[in-house]
């Protein structure tokens, strides 16, 4: 059989008192597009961080297609094939989309911290144009980032966390702060990436999420609550629960 993409098993997260995840074990296979949803507080954002090795689990186990890299550093993880955005943009406002794009290609490399200037036929360079082009941000390619549009910066951090080829993609909140018209954008771009590619994403905006996703995992209080395909979120009753703030 297949192995997952990711594995969790009985991850629980503490922070002092506080318990922000409890005991999450759930399964992503191979090329799957996974959604999680649930309110402010549900534990999503740290379930991404403890994934990504941000704050490793205090019980529990990870496992990335078969290997368990629970106590990995992050950036272990992403030489591994973790690639991720952040809610907060973390974006070099004073530089171009393609100086972006060449930071992160050079920054998964082994010369990383070189500071030689690329030649014309640089590798790195060549791939940076590249994702420009997978990100729609081709005519765009010399602007300057403080110019772009939020939707336009959303593009081009999941063309950065594609720099490294990662085996699993993982955005946090990707459609945050877009406007109407930047959504359909965002969507046409998360479904044209190829199906080599895992992708787990946070996503509060089910317009952008459901249609996104393979399978939706809901999550409350720091537990998952439901697990469903996306047309049965909607109706399911705890997720309406949740939603409609009954108490339930």
């Amino acid at each position: 059989m297949t192995a997952p993409a990711i594995r969790l098993r009985g991850v629980s997260r503490r922070f002092g008192a506080l318990q922000a995840l409890r005991d999450v074990s759930f399964d992503v296979m191979p090329g799957e597009r996974r959604a999680v949803l649930g309110p402010n507080g549900a534990g999503k954002t740290t379930l991404f961080n403890t994934i990504c090795g941000d704050f490793p689990p205090t019980s529990g186990s990870i496992e990335l297609f078969d290997r368990d890299i629970t106590r990995l550093r992050p950036h272990e993880r992403t030489r591994l094939g973790i690639g991720r955005t952040y809610q907060t943009s973390l974006l070099f406002n004073g530089l171009s989309v393609l100086e972006n794009l060449f930071i992160a290609v050079r920054g998964v490399r082994p010369n990383r911290f070189s500071f030689l200037r690329p030649s014309a036929g640089d590798g790195g360079m060549a791939k940076a144009r590249d994702l420009a082009d997978r990100m729609r941000l081709s005519h765009l390619i010399d602007a300057e980032v403080v110019n772009l549009s939020h939707g336009q910066r959303r593009q081009l951090e999941v063309g950065m966390a594609m720099a490294g080829d990662p085996r699993v993609l993982m955005l946090d909140e990707p459609a945050a702060g877009l406007s109407p018209g930047d959504r359909p954008e965002l969507l046409r771009l998360l479904r044209e990436l190829p199906r080599t590619l895992t992708l787990v994403l946070i996503e509060h905006d089910m317009d952008i999420a459901l249609p996104a996703a393979d399978i939706v995992t809901v999550m409350k209080d720091g537990e998952v609550v439901v697990e469903a395909p996306p047309d049965r979120i909607e109706d399911d009753p705890v997720v309406q629960a949740i939603y409609l703030g009954d108490g339930h």
